[in-house]
């Protein structure tokens, strides 16, 4: 079963990579100008909802023979406490601004190496019906069609790895999802620390809300900027302080870092912290659950051994509800139990990673290489 699961998602998202790859160049050659100015959102929409989240649901169901509520169950949408949810909202916005450093930094080094980006900048500008399309389509899309990707069905299929192996996998082939060079870096370390959060918390709404909140803020703060509410905010002030006098803005920058690198790790350590409580809590529910079910089996079992109620509606109705139990139980036998049991991957699954790896390293190396030239 693990076998066919770790095929089935990685045949999936090679489709997906796959899929990307044609939509980007079809969108060079401009084949989707017929669409006119609505072009963008339509084609946005239909990758998100229609490839990510709906292609790799109902795919990795069929291929596993299985019902959707398993499936998801698969793809780690599993209850969290409200602690965890609020925690992972501050979260989202220390990994923003330490987002801004690093995307910073490493564009720095491309310039630096005579990358010119061939990329239109997207401005959330203009009216609040603008800025609310902007936010659907760039914060709430991406984080419930990207993260169902990417920390649902990938996570899930090459969790037979190992921790390790696959949080750094799951990093690496998210930020090559993006098939360029501007976006590989950031998303990739964003990649390594929402798939330790879904490890840790064993649900994948942290992770939604930090994507979200990663992307919405850059969407409202690039709103507000353009429509002169606030003049390019605080790192626009460190740049230009660090142009009139570049050893105190240095240092300032350094300190900024070194203090959101700390409410990182504050944050962490608190969502380890309430995970391990709301996971315990949980387990201990579904083991109480558990034991009443085999309280109820044992009962109903006595009450056949002694004939006392062999035809009534009580002993059917029993039975019924019995079969039910025993039915999800069977159908769902990670209901208490984590996997933790390593599993190696077959040939073709390894096979199909290192197409998947290598086709969307290529283009990612390519527009590096268009950048430059």
């Amino acid at each position: 079963m693990e076998t066919r699961k770790t095929f089935s998602s990685l045949l999936i998202y090679y489709i997906v990579v796959c899929i990307f790859i044609a939509v980007r160049m079809l969108s060079y050659f401009s084949v989707f100008s017929f669409l006119g100015s609505a072009g963008n959102y339509i084609v946005n929409g239909f990758m998100q909802v229609g490839v990510l989240f709906l292609f790799s649901i109902i795919t990795y169901k069929l291929m596993n023979k299985q019902t959707f509520r398993a499936t998801f169950e698969d793809f780690n949408y599993r209850k969290t406490s409200y602690k965890v949810i609020f925690i992972a909202i501050g979260l989202g916005v220390v990994i923003y601004f330490l987002n801004v450093f690093v995307s910073s930094f490493f564009y720095a080094i491309l310039d630096g190496l005579g990358y010119e980006s061939p990329y239109a900048s997207s401005s959330a500008g203009g009216s609040v019906w603008s800025l609310i399309l902007s936010l659907i389509f760039t914060a709430i899309l991406p984080a419930i069609c990207e993260e169902t990707l990417n920390r649902g069905m990938l996570l899930n299929g090459t969790r037979g790895l190992g921790m390790k192996k696959c949080i750094l996998l799951n990093g690496l082939l998210f930020g090559l999802l993006h098939l360029n060079i501007e976006q590989f870096f950031y998303a990739t370390l964003i990649g390594f620390f929402l798939g330790f959060v879904v490890y840790v918390t064993e649900s994948i709404y942290p992770c939604m809300i930090i994507h979200f909140m990663n992307n919405g803020i850059g969407v409202v703060l690039s709103f507000l900027t353009s429509n002169g509410y606030i003049s390019g905010g605080i790192f626009t002030q460190l740049n230009n302080l660090t142009s009139a006098n570049p050893v105190l803005g240095i240092l300032v920058m350094s300190v900024v870092f070194v203090v959101l690198v700390f409410l990182l790790g504050v944050l962490t350590r608190m969502l380890l912290r309430a995970s391990v409580e709301a996971n315990f809590h949980a387990k201990q529910k579904a083991l109480q659950d558990l034991f009443t079910k085999f309280a109820y089996f044992e009962e109903v079992d006595k009450i056949q051994n002694e004939n006392s109620i062999d035809e009534s509606a009580e002993a059917k109705e029993a039975m019924l509800d019995m079969d039910k139990i025993k039915g999800f139980l069977e159908e769902h036998p990670d209901a208490v139990v984590i996997r933790t049991k390593k599993t190696k991957m077959n040939s073709l699954s390894k096979a199909i990673l290192i197409f998947t790896i290598t086709m969307s390293a290529l283009v990612t190396i390519f527009s590096f290489i268009w950048g430059v030239i």
